[in-house]
């Protein structure tokens, strides 16, 4: 019998995680007390929903999209393909013209970007790779229905009005951002995004 090996491709929620620069960052506090002679612990964490690995949904930029309730589980699991781009500091319409990924209808992109989740302190990078505006049209018109990238952003950070977004989200397309790909190959797996 043969197991498959999973892969988790979240990011670790905890206060050295990066956030986006207007972002808060986040709290995480753990509380105890006894009562009636029984210890109790909790905890509490403050944060935007923005942080880590975290689903963009399409109402994100498009008010008559999918709320994070309303994203299909079709969607969400079934068949994903990991491609590399590793040199790239933006991922153009020509680099994934030449990928052959046209009827893919999930994908992962890991980039130079994975990199940066190996650093210690975790810190900001501005210059994180993303999609362009070509891409993501591209992307809409391959028949994508979901789409992640290994940092906090589909759009560049010099992006102004955040095209990407605003393609994709208006087209019902789920972003997945901040992705953990540092130990996944390129190839198919099995997805399982949970909301």
């Amino acid at each position: 019998m043969t197991h498959k090996k999973i892969h988790d491709v979240t990011l670790p929620v905890d206060s050295h995680l990066p956030v986006w620069p207007e972002d808060p960052a986040v709290i995480l506090e753990q509380t105890t007390y006894t009562t009636a002679d029984i210890t109790v612990t909790s905890s509490r964490i403050r944060t935007s929903l923005h942080v880590g690995t975290h689903i963009d949904a399409p109402y994100h930029f498009n008010p008559q999209g999918w709320t994070i309730d309303q994203i299909p589980f079709d969607i969400l699991m079934g068949l994903v393909q990991v491609v590399e781009v590793p040199d790239s500091e933006k991922i153009t319409r020509d680099i994934l013209t030449r990928l052959n990924i046209e009827n893919t209808s999930r994908l992962f992109f890991k980039t130079r970007n994975s990199f940066f989740w190996n650093e210690s302190p975790l810190c900001f990078h501005p210059e994180f790779t993303a999609f362009t505006e070509d891409a993501a049209l591209f992307l809409k018109n391959s028949g994508t229905q979901l789409v992640g990238i290994d940092y906090l952003s589909i759009d560049l950070f010099t992006a102004e009005d955040l095209p990407v977004h605003r393609i994709l989200c208006r087209e019902n397309i789920v972003g997945v951002e901040g992705l953990d790909l540092r130990h996944v190959k390129p190839g198919t797996y099995e997805c399982i995004c949970l909301r």
